[in-house]
């Protein structure tokens, strides 16, 4: 695949934390930290920032990103990342862009280097019979130790299993936290995917353990980013 283009969805305001994509993280906007490394990748042709918001988009094409406005639409709190992709992925074609794959770049994951994206567009063009990639990270706890209160207040396990026989922790079958860190999907697959963002064919990219992988959305996580690049662990 020649014409990949990473997408920076980047809407204003916040549910959690109030414009956490233009607060400054490290003397800049944290947007621009997905901006700079997809700029740097050898296997990204263009770097779009999607906002709904003009100063957004300033800010992005400062830091060297292609400003594309989206429709009002698609900057509402419910919105789908699947219909801001579809729609986007549309408009580009729709304008004579060739684009054979979009590589999603949340902006609330501000550690991502050049290589872990070449990494990751290399296994989606390397993987058969797939539509879509989405992250796959270690989860903080098994899905066997998960469980729902039923009307009566009595436990219900959320999944089928005998825990008379997965009762130790090393028994259990291995599993994975889908996350947004990493998300390429096929141009000519779009519409496939759920609100989820992933299909049938959807591959899973396993992302190594590490603080690179950071997931900023409230104050804490915030400081904690802070405290990451104070000490030099990114």
């Amino acid at each position: 695949m020649k014409n990949i283009v990473a997408m920076i969805p980047a809407r204003a305001g916040s549910e959690g934390l109030r414009n956490k994509n233009i607060k400054p993280l490290n003397g800049l906007p944290l947007l621009a930290h997905s901006v700079k490394p997809a700029l740097s990748c050898d296997a990204i042709c263009d770097v779009y920032l999607n906002s709904d918001s003009d100063e957004y988009l300033e800010i992005g094409k400062q830091h060297g990103a292609i400003p594309y406005k989206r429709p009002e639409s698609l900057g509402l709190f419910d919105t789908t990342m699947q219909a801001v992709v579809s729609e986007f992925v549309r408009t580009l074609r729709e304008n004579g862009k060739p684009i054979d794959a979009v590589m999603v770049l949340y902006p609330t994951y501000p550690f991502r280097t050049p290589d872990m994206l070449t990494d990751v567009i290399r296994f989606f063009c390397e993987s058969e019979d797939c539509h879509s990639l989405i992250g796959l990270k270690q989860p903080d706890t098994h899905p066997f130790l998960c469980v729902e209160k039923t009307a009566g207040g009595h436990l219900k396990s959320v999944i089928d299993y005998d825990p008379d026989i997965y009762y130790r922790r090393q028994d259990y079958p291995e599993h994975y936290q889908m996350t947004a860190w990493a998300m390429v999907i096929g141009a000519d697959h779009v519409d496939d995917l759920s609100a989820m963002m992933i299909c049938d064919k959807t591959v899973g990219y396993v992302l190594p353990h590490s603080v690179r992988t950071v997931d900023i959305d409230t104050i804490a996580e915030f400081h904690y980013a802070e405290f990451l690049i104070e000490k030099g662990y990114v």
